[in-house]
């Protein structure tokens, strides 16, 4: 019998992502479906990742979806562009921004924004 469990997680809202990631140390072996997606890296280097089929509840998506599972995403949930998403635009519960120097010294905007 699979107990439901509900537990606090990280999430970001990705506009510029076509799927959901969830860290694997969150999904049980039950959830996964055996299926593999490869996905292309911010780097451009590509990477399969095991498929689960997960029940989530996040203020951006709430249902049933397919995932795939990282290791070590940066965030616990990432919740891309998937059917029933609200949300157009990039949100997190916890912003990080990384400037250069060069952006520094030109007083650009942030990379990330609230």
């Amino acid at each position: 019998m699979l107990v439901k469990s509900i537990m606090s997680v990280s999430v970001l809202r990705d506009a510029g992502r076509s799927t959901v990631v969830v860290k694997r140390e969150l999904v049980d072996d039950e959830q996964m479906t055996g299926g593999t997606e490869t996905c292309i890296l911010i780097n451009g280097t590509l990477s399969r990742t095991p498929v689960a089929e997960i029940e989530i509840e996040t203020p951006y998506y709430t249902g049933k979806v397919k995932a795939v599972c990282m290791d070590n995403p940066l965030y616990d949930a990432i919740i891309g562009n998937v059917p029933g998403v609200s949300g157009e635009h990039n949100t997190r519960l916890e912003a990080q921004a990384v400037v250069t120097r060069a952006q520094a010294r030109q007083h650009a905007k942030p990379l990330l924004s609230h």
